[in-house]
């Protein structure tokens, strides 16, 4: 029986968008699976180990220098993190594709189905590796992608922010940009509750100066806590590879998802409440 319901789940993972949390989810398989049952191989990380992942001749661009791939040089980090299968399905999320990302952390990748957003994914690659001219950004049915530094991140966020009337659920490693942190602040001031889960860079970066008046915030300690997450009311769901911070929405490459579609949302939401309560880690709330 087990021989037939693996090649069921694969392609039920590749007709339908999924979103996958490692919390629940083994993001180790999900990755690894997809790779073993593609013939055609495109990443773009900012860390790959392709040993780990059972790679053999994929097409490969990092930050991270490992044999066999094309190394990313600007003033700004290649940060972003997907895969191509075959022209037509991505993964996309904020996990490197490392061991220990992929087991040992808090992270979520998202599966597309499309070749319109697999093309969107490729078109990146080609500007990283031959120069050619980028998509700035792609909306699909799914919801939109944004390509930083070509688009500014920081906008994006904002812009989200300020729909906001009930609450914000912000999740994030490294958040320490300031114009975020400040219109939360504003948005507080008028009613909206605002939670934050974040990791020890908080403790140590500038905003943890500022007073957090009537933010709850949770500070993860362990796992790492490499989410990369808005959402604003229930409605609508910022995500992707750029952390929080001047140079995730300014100067690395990124890709932003921006979406209303409820089931994305929702799921996000209920991880949000997963760590929050803490069903799998340890923090400290302030």
């Amino acid at each position: 029986m087990k021989r037939f319901l693996l090649p069921f789940l694969l392609l039920s993972e590749v007709l339908l968008s999924q979103v996958c949390f490692s919390t629940v989810d083994d993001l180790s398989f999900l990755v690894i699976s997809h790779l073993k049952s593609a013939s055609d191989v495109t990443i773009v990380a900012y860390s790959i180990d392709p040993e780990y992942l059972g790679l053999k001749s994929p097409e490969m661009v990092v930050e991270v220098p490992v044999e066999g791939a094309f190394v990313h040089i600007s003033e700004g980090l290649l940060h972003s993190k997907f895969i191509v299968l075959d022209h037509e399905t991505v993964i996309f999320g904020s996990a490197n594709f490392n061991r220990s990302s992929l087991e040992e952390h808090l992270n979520n990748l998202i599966v597309f189905h499309s070749e319109e957003i697999a093309s969107f994914f490729e078109n990146i690659y080609d500007w990283l590796v031959f120069g050619k001219k980028p998509q700035a950004q792609l909306k699909t049915k799914e919801g939109k992608f944004f390509l930083i530094p070509v688009v500014d991140g920081e906008k994006i966020v904002l812009d989200a922010l300020w729909k906001a009337k009930r609450y914000v659920l912000l999740c994030s490693y490294a958040f320490t940009d300031e114009d975020v942190f400040a219109t939360l602040k504003f948005l507080s001031s008028r009613g909206v509750e605002i939670y934050i889960i974040t990791d020890e860079w908080f403790e140590s970066s500038r905003l943890r100066d500022f007073p957090l008046g009537t933010f709850h915030v949770l500070e993860v300690k362990e796992p790492l806590m490499h989410h990369k997450f808005l959402v604003v009311d229930g409605k609508y769901l910022i995500t992707g590879s750029a952390n929080f911070t001047e140079s995730g929405f300014h100067r690395n490459v990124e890709v932003m998802f921006e979406t209303s579609n409820r089931e994305y949302v929702e799921s996000f939401v209920e991880e949000f409440d997963r760590i929050w309560r803490g069903y799998f880690v340890q923090g400290v709330r302030f």
